[in-house]
Parts: structure tokens; C-alpha cells; sequence
């Protein structure tokens, strides 16, 4: 059996077992501007205080976009507590998320999570922090930014 088909099974059992809890942070909205500039997520002190695992994020834009976009989102923990301050280790880099555009007067718009397809363990109280990295289409900011974390699991 392969590494991979036990890390599979293994995260199917802790799932099936009821022992992980999802958690979105941080509660409060973050916006992340298309400058390239990281910007804080949590501080370690509002990180969880056990390890956790980074599952995948949600982001939320300004209602009636009006051109084709494409964002590229570096993600990461640790460094330094602060604004503007890089991650110290970057997990995702140049993730892909785009977007159609659409006038605001068609309806609510939602936008699907994005879900990684392994969860990635981070120490206990790491600081997050992202950046659109780039838009090679359109320009874009987010109104509001959260990871979608999960912790005790296998407790």
C-alpha cells in the first residue's frame, strides 16, 4: 500500500470517527487589496492553540464585476506578527482563482470555497497571513478573506 492510500484512509477514518472540527478564521473580515502585499490573516495569539490543518479558503468581491479576472493567491504561516508581513512559510503559491464577470442586477452572487485536495498540517498558534500575488487578468480585491481550518483531530 502505497503512502498516499494511507494518508487517504487515515483522514477518511478521523472524518468518519466525528473527532475534526472545521472552523473558519479569522471572524472578523480581512480584505486583501490587489497590490501584492501580504496582509495578516491572525495573529498567533487568534491562532487555534493545538496544531491544526489548513483544508482549504473562502474569499467574497465587491458585487458587479464587470471583467473577466484571474487572481493568483499565495497563502502561508508564521513570521513575524504584523501587517504586511510575508508568511514565513508559504504552503500555497500562485492558486488560481478567477471569475466571470457579471452586473450586479443579475442577482446575489456566491463564490464556492476552495478546498485543497489534502489538508496540510500547521503548528499550534501560527500566524496566517495572504496576498493575491498577481492578476494576469483584470484587477480585483477581496472584501473578505478566511481560511477554513480544521483541529482535533484524532482527539
Amino acid at each position: 500500500m502505497s503512502d498516499r492510500s494511507r494518508i487517504s484512509q487515515s483522514w477518511l477514518a478521523l472524518v468518519n470517527s466525528g473527532s475534526i472540527r472545521y472552523q473558519g478564521l479569522p471572524a472578523a473580515v480581512v480584505p486583501i487589496a490587489d497590490d501584492g502585499a501580504w496582509d495578516e490573516l491572525f495573529a498567533a495569539a487568534g491562532a487555534p492553540a493545538v496544531p491544526f490543518w489548513l483544508c482549504g479558503f473562502s474569499f467574497n468581491w465587491a458585487t458587479g464585476v464587470v471583467a473577466e479576472n484571474s487572481l493568483l493567491i499565495d497563502l502561508g504561516f508564521g513570521g513575524v506578527d504584523g501587517a504586511a508581513i510575508a508568511a514565513a512559510t508559504v504552503l500555497l503559491t500562485n492558486w488560481p482563482v478567477t471569475m466571470t464577470a457579471g452586473a450586479a442586477a443579475v442577482g446575489p452572487d456566491t463564490h464556492p470555497p476552495q478546498m485543497l485536495p489534502f489538508p496540510i498540517r500547521i503548528p499550534a498558534a501560527s500566524r496566517m497571513a495572504a496576498r493575491i500575488a498577481s492578476s494576469p487578468t483584470g484587477t480585483l480585491a477581496f472584501t473578505d478573506f478566511r481560511v477554513i481550518l480544521a483541529t482535533a483531530v484524532g482527539s
